[in-house]
C-alpha cells in the first residue's frame, strides 16, 4: 500500500474525495467536521422540502428517490461509526457525543475492522520507517 503525504490542503479537498486522513488537532478538528455535518444536514433538509413541496415535485422525485437515499445515507455521520484516536497503540475509538444504539453498534463494527485489518500496528510501523 503506497502512503502520499500531502501537508496542508484546503478544506474544499478535504472533501474531493482524493484525502484519506486529516491529521489536526481535537479543536480544529470537530469544528471542522461539525460544520461539515451541518452542511449535509441542511443539503438534506433543504433537498427534502424541495421536494415535497407539492404534488408534482413528489411526483418528478419518484424516480430518483433511490439516489436521493444513497446520497442521504452517504451524509449521515450514524453510518460511519467513530472516529480513531491516532498515538495509542491499540485503537480506540470515540463515538460521536450525540451516538444513539444504532450509531453505537457501527462504533462498534468499526473498531473491529480496526482491529482485523492491524490499522494501528500499520500505522505505527509506517511512521516508524520499519519494513
Amino acid at each position: 500500500m503506497e502512503s502520499i503525504l500531502l501537508g496542508n490542503i484546503e478544506g474544499r479537498e478535504a472533501v474531493s474525495g482524493e484525502i484519506d486522513a486529516i491529521v489536526t488537532d481535537g479543536f480544529t478538528g470537530n469544528i471542522f467536521l461539525k460544520t461539515v455535518e451541518g452542511l449535509g444536514y441542511l443539503v438534506k433538509r433543504t433537498l427534502t422540502e424541495s421536494l415535497k413541496k407539492n404534488v408534482f415535485t413528489m411526483l418528478a422525485a419518484l424516480p430518483s428517490m433511490p439516489s436521493i437515499n444513497r446520497f442521504s445515507k452517504m451524509l449521515s455521520y450514524k453510518e460511519y461509526g467513530g472516529a480513531l484516536f491516532l498515538g495509542v497503540k491499540r485503537p480506540v475509538v470515540k463515538a460521536h457525543g450525540s451516538s444513539d444504539d444504532y450509531l453505537f453498534y457501527f462504533t462498534i463494527k468499526q473498531a473491529e475492522e480496526f482491529v482485523k485489518s492491524k490499522a494501528v500496528d500499520f500505522m505505527i510501523q509506517e511512521f516508524e520507517g520499519e519494513e
